[in-house]
């Protein structure tokens, strides 16, 4: 019940129903179950920008799992961590706990969540200026996608993408990116993700002087 009221952005009901579960776990001494509850209410408050709480409630659901030996719970416990401080602006700890989380996302074979986490510290690097390690990252994370037949992922890497090369004025690739990821968007159905990537061609056709072209974009935006 508490997945449906979640999908509907219910949030408060959500939280009532997840505590009132996270008691009766807490009873029956059931600490699994106590502990991924904690991580959704984390979860839930992550998607209503409460990331005090957020980071409180994963934290404790990290120790739990830890305490009972769920390896893949600490670990996706701490990609959630570092996606709250990476919200935060807190990057050099989103880093380290990303970092983490991908090591170990990688050795339980979770792919998709691995290549997650590698986009994520592209995103970062590219924050801090730091774009080789953000173009490493991004294009292992692509590979990794194409592997598993993601092609939101990969979609996803060649926006990223464009945002380096546009950081770096390479107006050229980062509009073939931006175009790229535009196209693979629209063929899967992400109609408001194909509309953005039209902004931002729009923006780097103006940024080169192309006005038409640029005009052209935003229309189709």
């Amino acid at each position: 019940l508490q997945d449906i009221y979640y999908s509907q952005t219910q949030y408060e009901i959500a939280i009532n129903m997840n505590l009132q579960a996270q008691k009766y776990f807490k009873q029956s001494e059931n600490q699994w179950a106590q502990a991924k509850s904690m991580s959704w209410l984390g979860e839930i408050y992550y998607m209503q920008a409460r990331y005090k709480e957020a980071s409180e409630m994963i934290s404790e659901a990290r120790q739990l799992f830890q305490k009972i030996g769920n390896e893949l719970g600490v670990a996706e416990c701490l990609k959630k961590l570092g996606d709250i401080y990476r919200m935060q602006e807190r990057n050099d700890e989103a880093i380290e706990m990303i970092s983490d989380a991908q090591k170990q996302l990688q050795t339980f074979g979770n792919q998709l969540q691995a290549a997650e986490c590698l986009l994520s510290l592209g995103e970062l690097y590219r924050k801090q200026e730091k774009y080789d390690e953000a173009a490493e990252m991004v294009m292992k994370a692509q590979k990794q996608f194409e592997e598993i037949g993601s092609k939101q992922g990969v979609s996803n890497c060649l926006l990223t993408f464009g945002f380096i090369y546009m950081d770096q004025t390479q107006y050229d690739e980062a509009s073939d990116m931006f175009s790229n990821a535009q196209m693979k968007y629209q063929n899967i159905g992400r109609i408001v993700d194909a509309a953005w990537c039209y902004q931002y061609l729009g923006t780097t056709y103006r940024l080169q002087g192309q006005y038409e072209k640029a005009k052209e974009a935003f229309t189709k935006a």
